[in-house]
């Protein structure tokens, strides 16, 4: 599964908003910094998706707000965010 992400780091939440069906918004709390943002998007969809981390993967836009993420297995979809 592809997933496109526009990433709103160092806010005061942390969670994910749907876009579409293939596209979220997240907020974390992490600055954008030595890749901990990243860090959070990943660990934050890994929690709603109930995959493991290990199973997501940036592969566009590590250094931009724009990202867009592999996921591999079978990802939940939480009926709220991607119903």
């Amino acid at each position: 599964m592809i997933l496109k992400v526009k990433a709103h780091p160092k806010s005061k939440k942390r969670m994910l908003k749907k876009v579409s069906n293939t596209e979220v918004e997240v907020w974390v709390h992490e600055p954008p910094v030595e890749g901990k943002a990243n860090r959070a998007i990943i660990e934050l969809l890994s929690e709603e998706l109930e995959v493991s981390k290990s199973l997501i993967s940036i592969k566009l836009g590590s250094a931009s707000k724009q990202k867009t993420f592999e996921i591999k297995g079978e990802p939940k979809m939480p009926k709220d965010l991607f119903g």
